[in-house]
């Protein structure tokens, strides 16, 4: 029961945010905000490829691939993200795992640095001791930083996650604390960062983190090939025996924009 609860709490998450982002395309809204939420022109995106290998006394390899997409009017901003990786060594597969996160911030005014969010997500990893993790967060958002090359945004909430599949299929209750920036080095070239944390609110010191950085440079703005090289840290303290706390990748990829 408890498990169909949560479930229920990130599709209604996930509900939401479309169902208000349908709500705010009113005519009254400028032109360029009345365009269809589900119509592909609204969105931007890309599509990200990377995989590496080697032959001879070891044989290994490794791929990782993603793709993102957003959506941004005077009364909300909508991004999803999905990547998923993968890695062998010889015969055997030593990692296997894919995300899927969306999230919606809706502007509390033009002018305002404050915002409120709904967001969830769904991890799968073959080498946890859980199948499947669900999560659901909505709290609140502020913009530090909103100039034309660099963006500062900071977020705090309330939600929980569950982990299907595993020793502990409990509910937990968890804060967040997250912030996302972006930074133009030039016309080509973009530097990233984020990082979120979520802090247990029954199982007191227990938390997970994920942090991200990339810099991005153009390769050929006719098709609009990036490359972008990254760094992705994954941390749960609270793990069974055997399992490690951190997972750290480091990735270079080829992405695609649309």
């Amino acid at each position: 029961m408890a498990g169909f609860a949560l479930r229920s709490i990130v599709v209604g998450a996930m509900l939401a945010a479309a169902a208000g982002a349908q709500a705010q395309d009113a005519p009254a809204l400028p032109a360029e905000d009345a365009t269809p939420f589900f119509s592909w022109s609204a969105w931007s995106g890309s599509v990200e490829l990377g995989v590496n290998g080697s032959e001879g006394n070891t044989r290994t390899l490794n791929g990782r691939a993603g793709a993102t997409a957003s959506r941004e009017t005077d009364e909300m901003l909508t991004k999803a993200r999905f990547s998923y990786k993968t890695a062998r060594d010889g015969s055997v597969t030593t990692e296997n795992k894919a995300q899927f996160e969306v999230r919606n911030d809706w502007k509390l005014g033009k002018d305002s640095p404050w915002s409120v969010f709904a967001q969830g997500a769904v991890e799968w990893d073959e080498f946890q001791d859980w199948d499947t993790r669900v999560s659901a967060f909505a709290g609140i958002g502020y913009r530090f930083i909103n100039e034309k090359d660099t963006t500062l945004n900071g977020r705090v909430g309330l939600g929980a996650s569950q982990e299907i599949g595993g020793t502990d299929d409990d509910v937990t209750p968890e804060a967040l604390l997250g912030a996302d920036f972006s930074h133009n080095l030039t016309e080509r070239q973009k530097i990233t960062a984020s990082v979120d944390v979520f802090p247990s609110l029954s199982d007191g010191g227990e938390f997970r983190a994920i942090a991200r950085a990339a810099w991005e440079v153009v390769v050929d703005p006719e098709v609009k090939m990036n490359l972008k090289v990254g760094v992705e840290d994954r941390y749960d303290s609270d793990v069974p025996a055997g399992v490690r706390e951190s997972d750290f990748d480091y990735y270079a990829l080829l992405v695609w924009s649309f």
